[in-house]
């Protein structure tokens, strides 16, 4: 029988490093009642590219990270179809994000978090205890019955900083998160975006709070 524990199954040893379900509730997607999030790890050199200040070479890979679990979404989109359910991946293309405000229709993090995967820390970054913030992401919207797991509603950052810390504008507040803050609450996303984007028109970028993660070093230095 197809079902969540079959599809997880198939996810991992597609290269997905966690599997997480939540129900969702959404006006914008009224047919789904279920999300599937998708995580997964960056490699090592993907890592070293950021210590190394290498961005071109680090968003070559990121990006084809992206393009790897965008194919692995359809094609989870199409296997849930062919057992007689609805589904969409929410790729990137079809999550209209607005780069100016780093904004999407439906969030990644929130439905990892709501998926029990992993919670948000200091950077507003998506946060595993496995692989700190050297994450990609995905998600799958369907009406297709699954085990849901328990949320994670609080920052497991403790008293961390380092994030914070590495900041070159500043843009981090010392509030740590949990769900019923806003992203403003912890992040001057103004700032964050202006500064993220203009790196990135120059061929370069930011993402020192990612590296500087400490549970990013630690999966960094166990690999």
């Amino acid at each position: 029988m197809f079902d969540g524990n079959v599809l997880k199954e198939y996810l991992i040893k597609r290269g997905v490093s966690k599997v997480g379900y939540t129900e969702i509730n959404v006006s914008e997607f009224p047919d789904f009642n279920y999300g599937i999030s998708l995580v997964m790890k960056l490699p090592k050199d993907c890592i070293q590219a950021l210590i190394d200040e290498d961005y071109q070479y680090y968003w070559t890979r990121f990006h084809g990270i992206i393009a790897e679990l965008r194919e692995i979404s359809m094609d989870v989109e199409r296997l849930i179809k062919s057992n007689s359910y609805d589904a969409f991946a929410l790729t990137l293309d079809r999550n209209e994000i607005d780069m100016d405000k780093l904004l999407s229709r439906l969030p990644y993090k929130t439905l990892a978090t709501s998926s029990g995967l992993g919670w948000i820390g200091r950077s507003a970054l998506f946060v595993t205890e496995e692989y700190g913030s050297a994450v990609a992401l995905s998600s799958v919207l369907t009406d297709m019955p699954l085990e849901v797991s328990s949320p994670i509603t609080d920052s497991l950052c403790d008293e961390c900083e380092e994030c914070q810390k590495a900041c070159p504008v500043g843009a981090i507040n010392p509030t740590k998160w949990n769900s019923r803050l806003t992203r403003e609450d912890i992040i001057d996303i103004k700032t964050c975006s202006e500064y993220v984007i203009d790196q990135y028109k120059k061929g370069l970028g930011c993402s020192k709070c990612l590296s500087n993660c400490k549970l990013t070093q630690d999966y960094f230095n166990s690999i």
